[in-house]
């Protein structure tokens, strides 16, 4: 694995100061102790998936494709930072100043384009003429999906300042295609990419680049694909085609990683649990969205199948992806094997509570987990924001 490039733990330090919004406002909201207005929450929304997520992932991207003496990612890192916190600002702005929908975040859209389009070919760059293994490959597949959901970003931005990017009838398909990108495409990807490379750690080269590992990444990606554009026609089939596609997908990463999943394998240390703990995050985010799409396809209502969609978002972003971004800043720094113990129990607990609480619309149970979660994702910011860099003997396999 090896020590992490210089641009790294910049990006994980911008990505945990942005969090601080998402998991402040997630509570406030989750205890239901405040209403949130509209643009605040689309600022929890987009805190977490661009500050936390995106830059998180950034700094996975240079670790996995750059080196620790290559300083060509700081400009990079620097820019995407400045370019996706002032995207989060955009969103807050319009209940900050009071004030309705305007340019700003076609403009904060477009600078978080450009970060993402630069890192994508930053990304392709540094395997020039170099063979892929299947962690990367999978990095690369969820880097240009980023793309594509930031290109439907901006043009939603545009839509809603009052440009007229589709017709005014037609306006809901692309507010939905947009986050399906995001969510079903990007980020799971990125997950498993990232569960490729943090399981492994090096280990078992012949996992590394194998066919079905590449495989596996291609029918992520085209279920994604398949969401996507279902969403964006308003085709039911195309939405219908997705599951089987992630399914399998899913199927080929368990059976391939099998080895490295079984109940002897999770006696070691606690940063080691918390990839396999994103692998179980990963099935359940997946039957979740096997069952929204069948009560979509059904005819339920956004308004009915609402909690169901809330609890997918959040066990992808926490059970999932948040599991793998501690797993990393763990590795590059200093930490002691209780505080990451605390930080692991408390995230999993905390988000097991909060999404049975929103799937059986219990609220009590919700309020009760809500802030058990959010204490310990503030934790888990606190400890590895202030802990020292890990030594290279620390990171190298």
């Amino acid at each position: 694995m090896g020590i992490a490039p210089p641009g790294v733990r910049n990006l994980f330090r911008a990505a945990q100061v942005i969090f601080v919004i998402t998991v402040v406002i997630g509570i406030l909201n989750g205890t239901d102790v405040w209403d949130v207005p509209r643009n605040t929450l689309l600022t929890h929304v987009h805190a977490g998936t661009l500050g936390w997520i995106t830059l998180s992932i950034f700094g996975a991207a240079i670790w996995i494709f750059g080196s620790p003496d290559d300083n060509s990612s700081n400009t990079l890192a620097n820019f995407s930072i400045v370019a996706l916190a002032l995207y989060v600002l955009a969103f807050w702005s319009g209940d900050i100043l009071n004030i309705e929908e305007t340019i700003q975040r076609p403009i904060g859209g477009t600078l978080a384009f450009i970060a993402m389009v630069w890192m994508f070919v930053w990304a392709l760059r540094r395997k020039r003429g170099k063979r892929w293994d299947v962690a990367e490959f999978g990095l690369a597949l969820a880097l240009l999906f980023l793309v594509i959901g930031a290109v439907l970003g901006v043009l939603l931005g545009l839509q809603l300042a009052g440009t007229e990017i589709v017709a005014a009838e037609n306006a809901d398909r692309l507010g939905s295609a947009h986050p399906a990108a995001m969510v079903i495409g990007y980020v799971v990807l990125a997950a498993v990419a990232l569960i490729e490379w943090l399981i492994r750690k090096g280990d078992a080269p012949g996992l590394s680049e194998s066919r079905a590992g590449m495989i596996q990444m291609i029918l992520i990606f085209l279920a994604g694909l398949l969401g996507l554009v279902g969403f964006l026609v308003d085709n039911e089939m195309l939405l219908q085609l997705n599951v089987p596609l992630e399914v399998v997908g899913l199927i080929i990463l368990l059976v391939r990683l099998r080895s490295f999943l079984a109940p002897s394998q999770w006696g070691g240390s606690i940063v080691e649990a918390m990839p396999r703990a994103a692998v179980i995050g990963l099935v359940v985010g997946v039957g979740l969205l096997a069952y929204v799409v069948s009560l979509f396809v059904g005819g339920s209502e956004f308004e009915e199948i609402e909690h169901w969609l809330i609890a997918l978002d959040h066990v992808n972003f926490i059970a999932v992806v948040t599991n793998l971004i501690f797993a990393m800043m763990a590795l590059a720094s200093d930490v002691t094997e209780r505080a990451n113990r605390i930080i692991f129990w408390g995230t999993n607990v905390g988000i097991v509570g909060f999404v049975a609480g929103l799937v059986a619309e219990n609220a009590p149970l919700k309020r009760i987990f809500t802030p058990i979660l959010g204490v310990a994702l503030l934790y888990g910011i606190y400890t590895y924001l202030t802990a020292d860099e890990a030594q290279p003997a620390r990171v190298t396999v």
